[in-house]
């Protein structure tokens, strides 16, 4: 009898763990407003967007993690674009503001694609504030040419008080690591593909 109970047990908690995993992996990362600065120019193939670290104005980092379907399948081949202010909060765009002052060591966009198991990396500056807005890093995600998903990252904890930002701040948040040249942060998306 106790033999019987404890497959029972071990078979209830695989089934919540089994259950609890599927559900995690099924929800979507919430999209977000493209905003103003979307690059007017094609956006390049380029992962490693800091031009010279040297004169650099703000902190090297590391992005990187993987995209995957609802099923928890990665995704190849996935085109991954992000685009940012520098390190003094200014967007290489003809609209912003100062344009003519963003930091020439610092590329401002940049794209890649999924490898094989979906992953994805850049190198780029932790994001700052920009005007009132909170530190963030704009992402759109393609499938050759169908667009999947525009969304924003956050630093943890500092997604901001926007009434338009919504609750989904929350499920986009960047934890950053510090550690060596590069700080570190992962994010990974869920899409419908």
């Amino acid at each position: 009898m106790r033999r019987r109970h404890f497959l029972t047990l071990w078979s209830l908690l695989f089934a919540w763990r089994a259950t609890a995993k599927s559900s995690a992996t099924s929800s979507l990362t919430p999209p977000q407003a493209e905003g103003p600065f979307y690059p007017v120019e094609p956006i390049p193939s380029r992962s490693n967007m800091i031009i010279n670290a040297r004169g650099l104005i703000g902190k090297p980092m590391t992005l990187h993690g993987q995209v995957r379907n609802r099923q928890g399948q990665s995704l190849h081949g996935v085109k991954v674009e992000i685009w940012q202010c520098d390190g003094a909060g200014i967007y290489d765009h003809p609209q912003q503001a100062n344009h003519a002052s963003f930091d020439s060591n610092f590329a401002g966009f940049g794209s890649v694609k999924t490898d094989s198991k979906g992953q994805y990396a850049f190198q780029t500056l932790v994001p700052v504030p920009y005007n009132n807005r909170p530190p963030h890093i704009h992402v759109k995600l393609w499938q050759k040419d169908r667009e999947l998903l525009t969304t924003q990252l956050y630093l943890k904890g500092q997604t901001g008080n926007e009434w338009w930002g919504g609750e989904e701040r929350e499920q986009l948040q960047i934890d950053i690591v510090q550690g060596g040249e590069y700080s570190q942060a992962s994010f990974d998306f869920v899409v419908n593909a």
